[in-house]
């Protein structure tokens, strides 16, 4: 797991400057969401940690190493897209394969365990037209080595695995299993491949070859070698000087063993994990909005990346999957413990998902903090307003404690500070804290402006004297106050201690 780190990160499009001077640090293994309006810059700042863009000022850093100015597929990232980006002629299988495949092509990384049961396990013939023969052999020839010590297979010569496959001393008694000039030149191909894969092993890991690993010939050498029969024939049975420019032997990948099953295995894991193990041969046409964006993310995590960065995957997908989707997403992030950045303007979804929420607003963080911080303590009017349902009323402090409205209601709210008299505040109310019943003295009237049934409550617009709208939750009695008509006239109460008060658009406690 790595952690991110924005240090005074600042992106402009030509003269437009999207993302002016952020410093955000993103914890390992953590879900963190960016949540704003369009515009605000929260896919800018994505991209920047992908390798999209480049910041003119300041650094990106993931872990201890800084990739401000680092190209995109030296950063071990991957990046789960809204519109899927799916290969429409490939199926479900290889799409998610694709980037593993590239991966392994691009970053060669052994175990410096030198497993011969891995290298063995890593050498396949049946990928370049290799006869039924060389296939057969090679099963015979992969059971014989297993178990065997690596020094000791990287000095075997031909003669030492000849009698693997049935071929006496005595070749006069020779009774053909297959045909001795198949036998003799298969087997020299596979114990070459063999031992060439070992020392690739030592040239890429370990950097420097045993003393019992005779350093290559040189060209020179080697042309010499074949102008010279007898040489040439010793040459053949001693297969470390041997070069097969057809076995691939560097598909691996750190503390796995160079297997040719590997991706088929990682792939069928991760499909297993987004339910679509039995869906693998479909084309990604065949299935639904939902079910795309679930090979995305297979597609994503499949590669082990050290950021997975989500840019609103969900934004295509209807309200009541978009619900099914974004737990499902969390619940396999969280399994694998990779840490994610997500983007998305559905606050619902950000609360949902997230373990942080930054909320931002024209290229800056207003609040960074867990999703109960963020809803429960707004540090700024836009968080207060952008987060959740609410209604914001103006007004100015009459006495302690007390607001007046412009139409001449009073609200009492809670606050420590002591404002003085005349000071112009905003109110935040969210409609869950505005209780509607008798008159009293915290009591306000508004008149209905809308009505909407949800069955278990009833959602009102309310207007008060100056047209400020209020918002109006209905919790108890939902069937008595839906038969009420747009214009009646109701009173509702306000909580004083749920009213957040801003001064210049800042929190006042």
């Amino acid at each position: 797991m790595v952690s991110v780190k924005y240090d005074k990160v600042s992106i402009a499009y030509d003269d437009f400057v999207a993302i002016e001077n952020v410093t955000l640090n993103i914890p390992d293994g953590e879900i963190t969401t960016l949540l704003g309006p369009s515009g605000c810059g929260k896919s800018t700042l994505l991209r920047a940690l992908a390798g999209f863009v480049e910041p003119f000022e300041g650094e990106i850093y993931l872990g201890d190493r800084e990739v401000t100015y680092l190209s995109p597929q030296k950063r071990n990232t991957a990046m789960i897209f809204q519109n899927y980006a799916l290969w429409p002629h490939l199926t479900i299988f290889k799409n998610v394969e694709y980037g593993l495949k590239l991966r392994l092509k691009q970053k060669i990384v052994f175990t410096t365990d030198i497993s011969l049961k891995g290298i063995i396990e890593g050498l396949t013939f049946n990928n370049y037209g290799a006869s039924d023969i060389l296939a057969k052999m090679a099963e015979e020839f992969k059971e014989f080595m297993i178990g065997k010590d690596v020094k000791e297979v990287w000095l075997y010569t031909l003669e030492d695995i000849l009698p693997v496959f049935k071929i006496p001393e005595d070749l006069s008694s020779f009774k053909l299993k297959y045909s001795y000039n198949s036998v003799y030149k298969n087997a020299n191909f596979l114990l070459g491949a063999l031992q060439k894969t070992i020392r690739t092993y030592y040239e890429l890991v370990i950097k420097e070859l045993p003393e019992w690993i005779p350093p290559k010939r040189t060209k020179f050498e080697k042309t010499k070698i074949r102008t010279n029969p007898a040489l040439y024939f010793f040459w053949l049975t001693k297969p470390y000087y041997w070069v097969n420019r057809k076995v691939k032997y560097l598909d691996a990948k750190a503390k796995i063993d160079p297997s040719f099953n590997f991706r088929k295995q990682k792939v069928e894991e991760v499909l297993d994990m987004v339910h679509l193990a039995d869906q693998a041969e479909k084309n990604p046409t065949e299935l639904s909005g939902g079910q795309q964006q679930r090979i995305a993310l297979a597609r994503s995590i499949v590669v082990e990346p050290d950021i997975l960065l989500c840019d609103e995957p969900l934004s295509n997908l209807d309200a009541k999957l978009r619900k099914e989707l974004r737990t499902e997403i969390r619940s396999i992030i969280k399994k694998i413990g990779i840490t994610s950045v997500y983007v998305t303007h559905d606050q619902a979804e950000a609360l949902a998902i997230s373990d942080r929420i930054a909320v931002m607003n024209i290229g800056f963080i207003e609040q960074y903090g867990t999703p109960l911080e963020v809803f429960t303590d707004p540090r700024t009017l836009f968080v207060a307003q952008f987060i959740g349902s609410s209604s914001t009323v103006s007004g100015k402090i009459t006495k302690s404690n007390v607001v007046e409205l412009e139409g001449g209601e009073e609200f009492r709210v809670i606050t420590k500070e002591n404002l003085a008299t005349g000071t112009k505040v905003d109110l935040v109310i969210r409609p869950d804290n505005i209780l509607v019943g008798e008159k009293s003295e915290s009591s306000v009237e508004i008149e209905i402006n809308t009505i909407e049934y949800l069955g278990t409550e009833v959602k009102m617009t309310g207007l008060l004297k100056d047209g400020t709208m209020l918002l109006v939750d209905v919790l108890e009695q939902a069937e008595e106050y839906v038969k009420k008509e747009v214009g009646d006239k109701i009173q509702v109460n306000i909580l004083p201690e749920e009213i957040f008060v801003f001064v210049d658009k800042k929190r006042v406690y």
